[in-house]
């Protein structure tokens, strides 16, 4: 019986010993299979993402985040300002002439420009408002190449204060933003949104596609100035930047892709 149990624990040795042994070689390859994966795999990328009214475009342009939606950049020598103080930055201004109010400008040095369009939502009247849009571009990260979808606009103000004609025009403006919102993720699916502007009303939006508003850090309720993000995205609570000049704070958070 002895000589039987020293056999037997002598033939489970030799096995056990050959799996640490093919444990050893495993945990050595993990590392080159690992980073043999992650090689073909694009790095996240971390920006800024920021909005400011200017005030009419009297407000100073300042560089405060890598992506930035600006609203009432209204005159051609308001813009001209926004293109000298930043010249750090590249700046998409449509053909259309009221949608050049509502410009996005990037880092050059980080981003550059894909495509972009700007979208009516719907036509002004004198002494009224202009006409209004959804502006957007496509711009790509240069050292990963990944690519995201910036969106500005600004809605017209006063639409809750009994003037029926104003609160038309904001839900129309909301339905055609919706709907680019929409259209862009079927075209782009895979592409993080994000969506910035003065809302000029004190609730967040709903948006489709998983676009999702961000809180203000410190702030109670929902501000006019407003930040929204696909839902993918981690990003940082909205902070609240002085004024620089205009009658709105300019705002900025951080997300990573």
């Amino acid at each position: 019986m002895k000589q039987r149990r020293k056999t037997l624990v002598a033939s489970v040795a030799i096995p056990m010993a050959s799996l640490v042994a093919l444990s050893a070689v495993s945990a050595h390859a993990a590392p080159s299979q690992e980073a043999g994966a992650s090689s073909g795999t694009k790095a996240a990328v971390t920006l800024t993402v920021g909005t400011h009214n200017v005030l009419r475009g009297n407000a100073e342009y300042k560089p405060f985040a890598d992506v930035i939606g600006w609203q009432e950049v209204n005159d051609p020598q308001d813009r001209e300002r926004l293109k000298n103080k930043l010249g750090a930055y590249r700046h998409f201004l449509p053909d259309k002439k009221p949608a050049r109010a509502v410009p996005i400008s990037w880092r050059k040095d980080t981003f550059k420009f894909v495509k972009g369009h700007a979208k009516l939502t719907h036509k002004g009247e004198a002494k009224v408002t202009p006409n209004r849009y959804v502006v957007w571009a496509v711009l790509k990260h240069r050292k990963t190449g990944k690519r995201l979808i910036a969106m500005n606009t600004h809605f017209i103000s006063g639409a809750w204060h009994k003037h029926p004609n104003r609160q038309a025009r904001w839900l129309q403006h909301a339905e055609k933003l919706r709907t680019s919102v929409r259209n862009l993720h079927q075209k782009h699916p895979n592409l993080p949104i994000f969506v910035v502007g003065d809302f000029n009303r004190h609730k967040a939006l709903k948006l489709p596609a998983n676009v999702d508003y961000i809180r203000v850090e410190g702030v109670k309720g929902v501000p006019i100035d407003q930040a929204y993000a696909t839902g993918s995205v981690r990003n940082s609570k909205v902070k609240r930047l002085p004024k620089s000049g205009s009658d709105h704070h300019a705002y900025r958070f951080t997300a990573t892709f």
